[in-house]
């Protein structure tokens, strides 16, 4: 299971699934949940999309580094999980 580091250092973990040649795909869980949230929707999404759910940080395997968190933040985090994807 992939990591990738936000600009702060902290570790951020994601999976990827589906599609290789399918549209990319996004999936952000909402505050407090994790990667795992999307169980029942994985195997649906992965048949036309190429798949990456993250961890934000303070949840699931990504660090939970001292708050508080915002939104620019935990935007960076989304974009440094794009470019470590692919």
């Amino acid at each position: 299971m992939p990591y990738t580091w936000g600009e702060d250092g902290t570790r951020i973990h994601y999976d990827r699934w589906g599609d290789p040649d399918g549209e990319p795909l996004l999936l952000i869980q909402g505050l407090g949940a994790d990667r795992r949230g999307w169980a029942l929707q994985r195997r649906a999404l992965g048949r036309r999309y190429q798949c990456v759910a993250l961890d934000n940080r303070g949840v699931g395997r990504s660090d939970a580094p001292p708050g508080p968190y915002d939104l620019a933040m935990m935007a960076g985090d989304a974009m440094a999980v794009l470019d470590d994807a692919g």
